[in-house]
């Protein structure tokens, strides 16, 4: 229940702070700013940090534990996939932020750089 709850905080609190640089496809915009308030304060990736919670809230509570593992395992694969080429995309535009902004705060589980 916990991790459901932390799931909507997190997205609720991600998307009005991306606004409408919100995309599903990686990329920036010509006007593109880098996003530190709200949940990117605390968390890179606080979408993906959300679905992870979600991932997790429904593994335990619906699933076997091997099939939560698995999921686990595919998602942490294909997120990192996903990751790297936003970080790349942003690392380009916005340099020495970005890297400062990288060394303060984790990717997208609290405490793990």
């Amino acid at each position: 229940f916990a991790l459901g709850i932390l799931s909507l905080v997190l997205i609720w609190s991600a998307i009005p702070a991306l606004g409408k640089q919100w995309r599903l496809q990686a990329g920036v915009y010509a006007d593109h700013v880098l996003v530190q308030s709200g949940a990117y304060r605390y968390i890179r990736h606080p979408i993906y940090a959300s679905m992870l919670a979600l991932l997790l809230a429904t593994g335990l509570r619906l699933a076997s534990l091997t099939a939560c593992l698995v999921s686990l395992a595919v998602f942490i694969v294909g997120t990192e996939i996903r990751i790297h080429a936003e970080e790349r995309l942003l690392a380009e535009r916005f340099g020495q932020e970005f890297a400062n902004y990288k060394t303060r705060v984790p990717a997208y589980i609290p405490f793990l750089r």
